[in-house]
């Protein structure tokens, strides 16, 4: 099976790390257990059936089952129903079905009990599509970073992405050399999705006018992930010697519904750290998704009202899912839906 270089980041995979895959069916992910292997890696596939394309779905699940068979590897499958999902949620079918998808990525780490990683085989081209999809949608910065190489699941574990450097093209040939064909899904060709259109249509002209916009783009999101990584590591220090959680409450504990910060400190940083640093106090109370630019202008002009004199304290302006932002005193409030505030104490005055 030896096919000489291998394409995979192997740096993203430690030494006799356990790798849980997520395995489609699909070209890239099939690619990808073959060079898991051929690194030596112990591979347990996980495969979900979505319930979204019928007999289609059935046979992708029957191509997963009978590939692991033949190389000998774990396989974990779950059928999901991501239509009633999304609705349940609220979600969009994709939205729902990812968030099932990594949540089951999880529980097999869980069950395996050992020093798990989680792969899946985004490759270049997703790169480049995700950056000009955000870009289109009007992203922020941070955004422009794009698809990262490695980040945290929910649940702690490292989700890895081997294949990101990698073309699609090239990848193909390499699963040509391995022998596999692996599976087509038919809703890529569906130009009703927004990912699809770019990708069959407007990279195909815009490439025909001679320029390379994929490795444009890709440029773009590396630039855009060592700012990325440096304010992170900003704000991951002014978290920690800023942001005060009530005294029955520490960072980190389930649930923790109300936090703090001096709003002399919030109010005196410049705007990218001090938006930043809102959306990174509103995560610790579990918002995570859907500021946007409106809420961040609601609460800097309060904390303008508050620098100015003006009467701010007791006030408060509303972000996502019913969380507020707002002053009390000296201190920028954030607070998740349902707090009690008459409960809250600062561990220390500010």
């Amino acid at each position: 099976m030896n096919s000489g270089m291998l394409l995979i980041d192997k740096e993203l995979i430690d030494d006799g790390q356990t790798v849980i895959l997520g395995l489609s069916g699909g070209p890239d992910s099939v690619c990808l257990l073959y060079e898991l292997l051929e690194l030596g890696a112990e591979v347990v596939c996980a495969h979900v059936n979505h319930g979204l394309r019928g007999g289609e779905s059935d046979r992708d699940e029957a191509y997963v089952i009978e590939l692991c068979k033949k190389l000998g590897v774990t396989l974990d499958v779950w059928h999901i129903d991501a239509a009633v999902l999304a609705k349940e949620k609220g979600q969009t079918i994709e939205e729902a079905g990812r968030e099932a998808r990594y949540a089951f990525f999880d529980e097999v780490c869980d069950r395996l009990d050992t020093d798990a990683c989680i792969a899946v085989a985004h490759n270049k081209d997703d790169q480049a599509e995700t950056v000009l999809m955000r870009i289109l949608r009007g992203t922020g910065t941070d955004g422009l970073a794009g698809i990262a190489k490695r980040r945290k699941s929910a649940a702690g574990y490292d989700i890895v992405r081997p294949l990101l450097g990698v073309p699609r093209a090239e990848i193909e040939k390499r699963l040509a050399v391995y022998g596999e064909s692996a599976r087509t899904d038919s809703s890529n060709n569906d130009t009703a999705y927004f990912r699809n259109k770019l990708r069959l249509e407007v990279f195909p002209y815009l490439e025909k006018q001679g320029l390379d916009l994929k490795q444009g783009l890709v440029r773009l999101s590396e630039n855009a992930a060592e700012d990325k990584d440096f304010f992170e590591a900003v704000i991951e220090e002014a978290l920690e010697e800023h942001l005060d959680f009530p005294d029955n409450k520490t960072k980190g504990d389930v649930p923790c519904v109300l936090c703090s910060m001096p709003a002399e400190i919030l109010a005196g940083v410049h705007p990218a750290v001090r938006h930043r640093l809102i959306r990174a106090a509103f995560a610790e109370l579990g918002l995570t998704r859907d500021v946007a630019a409106v809420h961040l202008a609601a609460a800097d002009s309060l904390l303008d009202t508050w620098q100015s004199g003006g009467e701010a304290s007791g006030k408060r302006v509303e972000f996502p899912q019913d969380y507020t932002f707002g002053i009390a005193g000296k201190n920028a409030v954030f607070r998740a839906p349902g707090v009690v505030e008459e409960s809250w104490k600062p561990r220390r005055k500010l």
